[in-house]
């Protein structure tokens, strides 16, 4: 099943795409109800962007760091690959409990701008 985008997406569309590409693939395959499975699939991704994110600015060098050594553009692509797969991962678990991952960003984005608001100059 392969996408066919010709205009940016929404989360609620990006959640329809990952659901049905997750149907097609089946449970045998995907495992959805897995919660456990769900989390640390996510778990494990948030480590290979936390890695990236060190290798792009950490200001010392550690030999042993698997992936230091890489041009700043690989260590880019790398950062925005595993911010893709762990948006995936953040699908897939909102799927796995029927939840709208859109109506839940919108909720917390209102309760973070209640609790912290921006700061505004005037002109």
């Amino acid at each position: 099943m392969k996408s066919k985008r010709t205009s940016e997406l929404t989360i609620r569309q990006s959640q329809k795409e990952v659901a049905e590409y997750l149907k097609a693939k089946g449970e045998k395959w995907t495992r959805l109800n897995d919660h456990y499975l769900r989390i640390t699939h996510l778990v494990e991704e948030i480590g290979e962007l936390a890695r990236g994110v060190i290798n792009l600015d950490a200001t010392y060098g550690d030999p042993n760091r698997r992936g230091a050594e890489a041009s700043r553009e690989e260590k880019l692509g790398l950062v925005e690959d595993s911010l893709g797969d762990t948006f995936y991962h953040l699908l897939a678990i909102s799927i796995s409990y029927n939840l709208d991952l859109q109506t839940a960003f919108e909720n917390s984005m209102k309760s973070i701008e209640t609790r912290y608001p921006a700061i505004t100059t005037r002109t």
